[in-house]
């Protein structure tokens, strides 16, 4: 059934969908499992998504380009006064990263406002990956000094 033949204005299948977002169907279907995106309207080759599944993905799509996770996305999206695309975007943007340098051609980055514990666990990290990447596979003494 092609969503010519549904009577509902803006409905769309899931290529359709895809198509104006650019988010390969199984990605759709993913989300949707995932519960970041509502299931669609309707039953098996019935089924159509709205307009609301397109703002709600286009939502999904701006926060993966900023790199957030799944989870910091379903966090997101639970709040009940949804932004723009273009407001998240804006709000992850601004937020203060820190550029942690491990050697050329490879960084790390992590949000400014992490806790002590977490930094100080990202500074050992940092620093094995540095001693690896330089020097190769570590030996056992090398990992027990980081176990501390």
């Amino acid at each position: 059934m092609s969503t010519s033949e549904i009577n509902v204005p803006d409905a769309m299948t899931v290529s359709q969908l895809a198509e104006r977002t650019g988010v390969p169907p199984r990605r759709v279907r993913f989300y949707v499992a995932e519960e970041l995106l509502p299931p669609p309207v309707g039953r098996g080759r019935a089924s159509y998504y709205t307009r609301q599944h397109l703002e709600r993905l286009q939502q999904i799509v701006a926060l993966r380009e900023v790199n957030l996770s799944l989870e910091e996305i379903r966090e997101r999206l639970a709040d009940e006064s949804r932004r723009s695309p273009a407001a998240d975007r804006a709000s992850v943007e601004s937020q203060a990263w820190r550029r942690w340098g491990v050697v050329p051609g490879v960084e790390i980055h992590t949000r400014e406002d992490l806790d002590e514990q977490t930094l100080a666990t990202v500074r050992v990290m940092v620093g094995a990956m540095r001693r690896l990447l330089e020097n190769g596979d570590p030996s056992g003494e090398e990992w027990s000094e980081l176990d501390e």
